[in-house]
């Protein structure tokens, strides 16, 4: 993912030591406008910033590009950082901008990742979202050393100052959210002094804290006090054969990591008249593609078997120990060339449900 909406507060338009600041009443009717907005979801939040750059065609054009047009709800930041509150229209125009951005970013990353079913894929994409996050923050760095502001902005600081002590601080808890979000599956993670010691090179004492807020919520998780809808995937043939077929998989293909799911949990979910969202874990230790195949060859053993009822069970986990949603499920079957290659042995194994 990139940030070229930030991008351009160092190196395009909105640059501030560029940007007709003569013009305060315009910069109060933006802010107003975008106040006006309610960012309960990423449609919502792009909307907000539609608005706030009706003067950049160009950076919308971005916006309308890079956006995911979703309805889910915004997910907030993990970690909370206390920054310098605006002091006019202009800051608080620079405010929501990064603000908005910021946030708009973390919530287009995780809506992303649920495609994201390799590992591979995973590290890769989050390694470079991060690696972008951070050059862009240490030029944000430098440009505050080279115009001489060592300080945190106060009332009497130039606008300039505030923009870049924003953007860069806002940036660190972009990266950090995103790294506490991924950060099982990656091979190195960095401590917050670390990122400001050896990456930005500045001293302990520049360390803005970050306090740890909470998970990232499942968009898809009921509330605790809202009665949990009841599935059932609807079984409606012999469970001592489908015992049977789910040993053997487990058996000959790996099915299930048994150290977290055993045989007798799933043929359970399976056969269940009422399954409760997240009431167990089945995580599964082979190939997303493989058990995309297995689910197939079960469906016409149940009334309800759907990739859609799979994620809303909220209960089944794949290698990675990711929440397969049916997105995941779709995807890993679509970008696939050719059958499984456990495909003959599941056959076979199907055989007796015959």
């Amino acid at each position: 993912m990139e940030i070229k909406i930030l991008d351009s507060i160092l190196h395009g338009v909105l640059k501030p030591w560029k940007i007709d600041t003569d013009n305060t009443r315009h910069f109060t009717e933006l802010v107003k406008a975008a106040n006006a907005v309610s960012p309960i979801d990423n449609v919502a939040l792009l909307s907000l910033l539609t608005l706030l750059l009706i003067d950049y065609p160009d950076l919308q054009k971005i916006l309308q590009q890079e956006a995911l047009f979703n309805n889910e709800p915004l997910q907030n930041h993990l970690f909370k950082i206390e920054l310098p509150k605006y002091k006019d229209s202009i800051t608080q125009f620079y405010y929501l901008i990064i603000s908005s951005e910021t946030l708009l970013s973390f919530n287009t990353v995780l809506y992303q990742s649920k495609s994201w079913t390799d590992l591979v894929d995973i590290r890769y994409q989050i390694g470079k979202t991060l690696t972008n996050i951070k050059v862009l923050a240490i030029q944000a760095t430098t440009e505050l050393n080279d115009r001489g502001f060592a300080s945190v902005p106060d009332e009497q600081s130039s606008l300039i100052h505030f923009v870049l002590y924003y953007l860069k601080h806002s940036l660190i808890q972009l990266y950090f959210n995103i790294q506490e979000t991924f950060k099982q599956s990656l091979q190195q993670v960095t401590t917050l002094e670390d990122f400001y010691l050896l990456d930005l090179q500045q001293p302990l004492s520049s360390i803005q804290e970050l306090e740890y807020t909470g998970n990232v919520e499942d968009p898809n998780a009921v509330e605790q006090n809202v009665p949990q809808q009841k599935l059932c995937f609807g079984f409606k043939d012999d469970v001592v054969k489908l015992q049977t077929v789910i040993n053997q998989l487990c058996f000959k293909i790996d099915l299930l990591n048994e150290e977290v799911s055993s045989a007798e949990e799933l043929l359970k979910v399976f056969t269940t008249q009422k399954l409760l969202p997240k009431s167990t874990k089945i995580q599964i230790n082979c190939e997303t593609r493989v058990f995309r195949y297995v689910l197939d060859k079960l469906r016409p053993f149940f009334n309800d078997l759907s990739l859609a009822n799979i994620e809303k069970s909220l209960i089944f986990y794949s290698k990675n120990d990711t929440l397969l949603t049916a997105n995941n499920l779709y995807v890993s079957n679509k970008n696939s060339s050719g059958e499984p290659k456990e495909k003959e042995t599941i056959d076979k194994i199907f055989k007796q449900m015959q």
